[in-house]
Formats: C-alpha cells, sequence, structure tokens
C-alpha cells in the first residue's frame, strides 16, 4: 500500500520543478514545447507500435493521435497569445494583466487516449509555467512513457514528474496539499469519485483548487433536411466507430429527420458496412475487436436491453465469437430510455432514432445529462446554436481535428465548456498603478 511519504516525494520533486519552469519566459516555454514536439514526431513509429500493442488501437487511429498531438503543440503559440501580460481598463490611471501559474498540476490520464490527452495536457501546463505530475492509465502505461520520454528532454528537472501508481493509490494525489490544480480525463463517475473526495479534504481544512474535469460524453449527431447525405454518411461511420467507439466525443446518438431517412438509410448501412475490420496491427483496419472486459461485457447487455424494447439492429451486432462489429440499433421512440442512448458506451454500439422535425431533432439532442458536443448536417441557418454542447461541428465529422476546436462539456461532461487547458492552468492577476 502507498504511504503517505511516497505522495510527499512526488510532490516534493514537482514543487522544485514548478519553480524552475515559472522562472522560465513565456517564450522560452513555447521553444521548450517546439522542441518537446519535434521529438515526439520523431518517434512516431515507436509511439505507435506502443499504442497498438498495448491498448489495441488500429494503426491508423493511433497514428491520428500523434497528430493530434503534434497539431496541438503547432497551436500553442497562438493559444498563448491570452495568456500575454497586457493593459486592462482602468478609471485612472493603469492597470496590467498577467497570468500565473498555479504550481503543481496533477494529469490524470485516459487510457482510451494514450498520446493525445497526456501531450495536451503535459504541455498546455508546461507552457502555462507549471510543473505536472503525470498519471497515465495503467492500462496504457507504457505508450504513455513514450511519450513523457519525449516532451521531458528540453524542460528543468522534475518538470514533468511520473506517477505510476494504480488509481486507487494514486487517486489521494488529488487532495494532497501541495497540488495547486488537477485535470482528469476519464468517465463522470470517476471524476465524480474524485471530486467527493476533494470535498471531504475541503471539510478537513485543505485549500481550494481548481479541479477540471473532462468527463463522459453522449454525443448526438443530427442528420436533417437539406444535408449533403452522401457526406454525412461517411461522418457518421467514421465518428461512430473509430477506435472501436472508445472516444468521449465520438457521436454516440444519431438522430435522423425523417423526411431523409429513406434516403439516408442506404447510405449510412453502406458507410458503416465498409468500415474495414480486423487486427490492430493491420494498416487497413478501420475498427479492431473490442478485447473481454467491462466495457464488452456492458456493451453486449446494452445491446440486448435495447432490442428488448423494441430496438433492430440493422448493421452488426456480436459475431459468432462474441467480438462486436460496428453495430447500429435503430430505436422507437418509447425505447429512448435504455442505457445504450442515455449512457455513454465505450463500444462500437450506437442508437439511432427518426425525429419528427428538425425542432424535434434539436430537442433529443439536448435531452441528455451530458453537453460535450454535438454535431449536425443540414437544417435551417443558424440550427447549431441550440444545440446544448460545448464543442459543435456543422458539416463535418463529430471528431474533425483543429487544436483551436477545443474539446470540453458542461453538464456531466464538464465544468467549462470549450476554454484551453493553456488558460485553465493559469490564474488572473491585475495590478494598478495609480496616476
Amino acid at each position: 500500500m502507498t504511504t503517505a511519504a511516497e505522495h510527499d516525494a512526488l510532490v516534493e520533486r514537482a514543487v522544485r520543478g514548478a519553480a524552475d519552469v515559472a522562472a522560465m519566459p513565456l517564450d522560452e516555454r513555447l521553444a521548450a514545447a517546439s522542441s518537446a514536439a519535434a521529438t515526439l514526431a520523431e518517434r512516431t513509429e515507436r509511439v505507435v507500435g506502443s499504442a497498438v500493442a498495448e491498448v489495441g488501437q488500429p494503426v491508423r487511429f493511433a497514428q491520428r493521435e500523434v497528430e493530434s498531438a503534434l497539431l496541438l503543440a503547432a497551436a500553442l503559440p497562438d493559444l498563448a497569445d491570452a495568456i500575454r501580460p497586457r493593459p486592462a481598463p482602468a478609471v485612472w490611471g493603469e492597470t496590467m494583466l498577467e497570468y500565473r501559474p498555479y504550481g503543481v498540476v496533477l494529469g490524470w490520464h485516459a487510457a482510451n487516449s494514450p498520446v493525445w490527452v497526456p501531450t495536451l495536457v503535459v504541455l498546455s501546463a508546461l507552457v502555462a509555467g507549471n510543473a505536472v505530475i503525470s498519471r497515465p492509465s495503467t492500462r496504457a502505461a507504457a505508450t504513455t512513457s513514450l511519450v513523457l520520454d519525449a516532451l521531458e528532454a528540453p524542460w528543468p528537472a522534475d518538470a514533468i514528474v511520473r506517477c505510476e501508481l494504480p488509481g486507487p493509490e494514486a487517486e489521494p494525489l488529488v487532495w494532497h496539499p501541495g497540488v495547486n490544480a488537477v485535470v482528469t480525463h476519464g468517465s463522470s463517475e470517476t471524476c465524480k469519485r474524485q471530486l467527493a473526495g476533494l470535498g471531504d479534504a475541503y471539510r478537513r481544512g485543505a485549500t481550494l483548487r481548481p479541479f477540471i474535469p473532462e468527463g463522459s460524453g453522449n454525443d448526438a449527431m443530427l442528420i436533417l433536411a437539406g444535408a449533403d447525405l452522401p457526406r454525412a454518411a461517411d461522418a457518421v461511420a467514421l465518428a461512430a466507430f473509430a477506435n472501436g467507439g472508445q472516444l468521449c466525443m465520438a457521436a454516440k446518438r444519431i438522430i435522423v429527420e425523417t423526411g431523409v431517412w429513406e434516403q439516408f438509410r442506404p447510405l449510412l448501412l453502406a458507410a458503416t458496412g465498409d468500415l474495414v475490420t480486423g487486427p490492430a496491427a493491420d494498416r487497413e483496419t478501420d475498427v479492431a475487436p473490442l478485447p473481454d472486459g467491462p466495457a464488452r461485457t456492458l456493451a453486449v447487455a446494452r445491446l440486448a436491453e435495447a432490442c428488448a424494447a423494441g430496438g433492430e439492429v440493422i448493421v452488426g451486432g456480436p459475431s459468432s465469437d462474441a467480438a462486436l462489429t460496428p453495430t447500429l440499433v435503430q430505436l422507437p421512440r418509447g425505447a429512448l430510455g435504455v442505457e445504450l442512448w442515455t449512457e455513454e458506451t465505450f463500444a462500437p454500439v450506437r442508437g439511432l432514432t427518426i425525429a419528427r422535425d428538425e425542432d424535434d431533432a434539436v430537442a433529443l439532442a439536448n435531452d441528455s445529462r451530458f453537453a460535450l458536443g454535438a454535431a449536425v448536417f443540414g437544417g435551417t441557418p443558424g440550427i447549431e446554436s441550440q444545440l446544448r454542447a460545448a464543442r459543435v461541428v456543422v458539416g463535418e465529422s463529430a471528431l474533425y481535428q483543429d487544436p483551436h476546436l477545443v474539446v470540453g462539456g458542461i453538464g456531466d461532461s464538464g465544468f467549462a465548456g470549450a476554454r484551453p487547458k493553456l488558460e485553465q492552468l493559469t490564474w488572473a492577476r491585475r495590478t494598478h498603478r495609480g496616476v
């Protein structure tokens, strides 16, 4: 069992690292981040190979993970403009606005994204002037370790401190007195459990700190009148089933307006059927088999519940070896209380329902305790403003890659919506000087 002394040792190292990182000018930190990204790019093949072997990501998706991480690094100079010192309005005299690092940031990383998530958290925290205690998922520890190896070289010693403890033993770091901010990528249940533990610590006198949860998503994808239906069908197939459906921002609820359903259905079935299922190491594979474990067990149970409630499997379903191929279940309106529709399912199984009209489609999309992202094809101009989601894409796959289109949620998906981590990991100070 891990002792408090072991936690203290990790934090003490990060405190020393934080002082050295904070002493670096912002442009020097940006240069270090660029150098770290260059090293990661050089090691792409090794990182991709590890992601394929360790967590079963298809080669194509693992390469996409690295690409997303490098795009984020390239965008950091633009994102960093938001935290540069600048004059602020003042009634008289002069007021300066500047942004200061919190100090020690705990990054709690997820297994489904062993490259992009740690890169996002680590480089955002460091460019903001903090040090990071990086805690990878035990299921993706080797892959994330390779990423950290690439990122750490340009930084002072202990700017990145690795925590290799299993979840229950690492979790007290969330409320450790030396940790100044926490970024958790995990299920909403994980985020709530950590927040509850932090609340208990507050009652014992712990210092307040930002807790930035990136929780579950149950994103809607709307196909409405006026949509480019072939493009929409391809986008739904990618957004629903990439990485075996194990993405927070995957399209998990497909909502099709009744007037386009007859024409859209064959296109969607064809696009889904065109996805290549096979071994993760095969470069042609789009969807690799979901391994034995809780995610597959839960997905099979939810599929059975949906079918028992009147859902119709229109493509896919369990194969003879109990693997799950990309599966779409058309749900009647009376079945929208099933967990396949109301909860995040981390598997290649998705629910689809038919909306009466555009307003009905929006109402169905917004009827969720999650509010991470949404995607829409067609509809009247400005319909996206009616969607309750922090990241909305129009006429694109829900997995559209752009580091400026930040991932973040509200409701049971998060607190702050789509705000860059670089901004969230600083606090604002205003200094006034009289005339």
